[in-house]
């Protein structure tokens, strides 16, 4: 089997790379017989053409950051990697937030691909290891991995240290929501906003958090006995109509009580 053709965690260990500064993204697409170029793009955010062995990763560089662009590297090399020699993929800007690890269909497996690839497993976990579930975790990783705020926190609560639960938020209500695989499935956060949390104010008032909050568990989980625990929120604006909160449990035995009620 090609190296390329395996998960991308031997790839990056049959290379040599141990280090997230030594994840050079375009070099791996270069290495499976994919080329990066930058263009300004309408209607997507990245895109693939490829025949038999060879391909073209074209990627918005006039609206992306580069953590965002070496993500949808990651992305596009997803789809090369799974269907090569017949990829020919155009990719939207919501492509690259289908949340991964619960879902099968093609935009969430690239997803997880670039994840694996940018945010590997074997390097991530010793740095997040012990770590609170909070931005200032998220953007420590961010800046030590190159990844973008979105990225890394999805990654933080699938392998972090304490059970978590990341949820985006627009006017409108919850858009989606990543949970950890140590919150149970009947664990949900509300479609509506609560008034009284700090994402509330976070999202209609414009202010910022200025730290993590110790609040009332029924104001974030639809349960009939949350109101007898509490967990931590952290809140953040990603755009001018959406924000991502983070919300944890220190004390694990709370969900495990859930679980039971």
């Amino acid at each position: 089997m090609s190296l390329c053709h395996q998960s991308p965690e031997i790839l990056l260990k049959e290379l040599g790379i141990s280090n997230p500064e030594d994840i050079d993204v375009e070099a791996i697409a270069f290495y499976c017989g994919a080329v990066v170029r930058y263009r300004m793009l309408t209607g997507c955010a990245a895109r693939i053409i490829g025949t038999d062995d060879r391909a073209i990763i074209t990627v918005d560089n006039d609206r992306s950051s580069w953590p965002r662009q070496r993500f949808s590297i990651g992305h596009e090399l997803g789809h090369w990697m799974r269907d090569r020699g017949k990829s020919a993929h155009l990719c939207q800007n919501k492509d690259l937030t289908a949340v991964w690890g619960h879902r099968q269909d093609p935009e969430s497996r690239a997803n997880q691909y670039a994840a694996d690839l940018l945010l590997p497993a074997f390097m991530f976990l010793p740095r997040a290891a012990g770590q609170e579930m909070v931005f200032q975790t998220v953007r420590a990783l961010a800046d030590e991995f190159q990844t973008s705020l979105t990225a890394t926190a999805i990654r933080l609560v699938e392998k972090g240290s304490f059970p978590a639960m990341l949820i985006c938020y627009g006017p409108e209500g919850r858009r989606w929501f990543s949970r950890g695989p140590d919150v149970p499935y009947e664990i949900w956060p509300p479609k509506e906003l609560n008034h009284e949390t700090a994402a509330f104010e976070v999202l209609f008032g414009g202010k910022e958090q200025q730290k993590p909050l110790e609040v009332d568990a029924d104001a974030w989980v639809e349960h009939k006995d949350a109101y007898r625990y509490t967990v931590f929120e952290d809140s953040v604006k990603i755009s001018d109509d959406a924000i991502l909160t983070l919300i944890w449990w220190k004390d694990e035995s709370q969900l495990i009580d859930l679980n039971h009620y």
